[in-house]
């Protein structure tokens, strides 16, 4: 039996996707300690890896929980699954987080409203399309809000905040056994704190097999170099979302660069280092790459299988 915390880990999506697909469709009914922790069985954690697998290939949860809890309603659809087919055209699911909105709930300072629209996003798809589709255009709106004077300084980093807190989960989960994978250390120049971004690429990165280390924000140049020393890793990246974060991120760049070491860019502003050698690429909205996960997929790619 498993605790919530080692299933979700063994499942690869954050506890709270979890208990919103046990709440919402009853796909496993966890037993419970002595104590009230909820205990899942080896059964359990295979239905939610299958139901993982579905949602990632682009199923709605809904359907997904459908096929793995053997619904005859769907057999036409399991046996395709069965025969490595596409799933069938549907319409899209109607969930009530499309009704939700991260400004409004910023707004209205409303921390259960944000952590509801949070579990229910993410319980829609995989950790990559609901990012790359909805979290960080949201969280670009978020912040247009707050510079225009509709969302406090408390609404935006009560909402900051819990996604931060949902990432940070996220990439806990996704956690491998990494020490034949090309390692990558991933970080924000001194001075930044927009950390969003770069941790949403640390996540997705771990996601397409790579083994990261996450330095977080802010982090001065002397930590920088020590953590180079320590880890030796086969690539750097880092983000520049504003003007002032140009100079920091180019003095790391020197610092650290050696001919073995990949240097990776992203952020708005990534255009002006020009020492890097790969930029992930920046959209209208607040993303590292194209899409984090084309722009893990790429680095990945560029580094090849890993250590020997």
């Amino acid at each position: 039996m498993y605790t919530i915390k080692r299933a979700s880990e063994m499942v690869g999506v954050p506890v709270a996707t979890l208990r919103a697909w046990q709440r919402r469709y009853r796909v496993v009914e966890p037993r419970r300690s002595d104590s009230g922790y909820r205990l899942y069985s080896a059964a359990d954690i295979a239905k939610l890896r299958s139901m993982q697998a579905l949602v990632a290939s682009g199923w709605s949860p809904k359907e997904a929980a459908a096929v793995v809890s053997d619904d005859s309603d769907l057999k036409t659809e399991r046996d395709d699954l069965e025969r490595d087919q596409p799933p069938r055209s549907r319409s899209s699911p109607r969930a009530s987080a499309q009704t939700l909105d991260l400004v409004a709930a910023a707004a209205a300072l409303d921390p259960s409203a944000v952590t509801q629209l949070l579990d229910e996003r993410f319980a829609t798809g995989s950790f990559e399309h609901v990012v790359d589709g909805w979290l960080l255009p949201e969280l670009d709106r978020l912040g247009m809000a707050w510079a225009d004077g509709g969302v406090t300084v408390a609404g935006e980093h009560m909402a900051a905040g819990a996604v931060q807190r949902r990432l940070s989960a996220a990439f806990d989960a996704a956690a491998l056994d990494g020490a034949r994978s090309p390692l990558l250390l991933t970080g924000l120049p001194p001075g930044c704190r927009h950390e969003l971004g770069i941790l949403a690429f640390a996540t997705a990165a771990r996601r397409q097999g790579l083994a990261v280390v996450h330095l977080g924000s802010d982090l001065p140049l002397a930590d920088w170099l020590t953590a180079a020393e320590r880890h030796r890793p086969d690539a750097i990246v880092l983000a520049a979302p504003t003007p002032s974060d140009v100079a920091p991120v180019l003095e790391i760049i020197e610092g650290i660069a050696t001919g073995r070491t990949l240097v990776a860019i992203g952020g708005r502003h990534q255009d002006e280092v020009v020492e890097a050698t790969i930029r992930l690429g920046h959209p209208a909205a607040l993303a590292l790459g194209h899409t984090v996960s084309r722009a893990a997929a790429l680095l990945r790619d560029r580094l090849g299988p890993g250590r020997t």
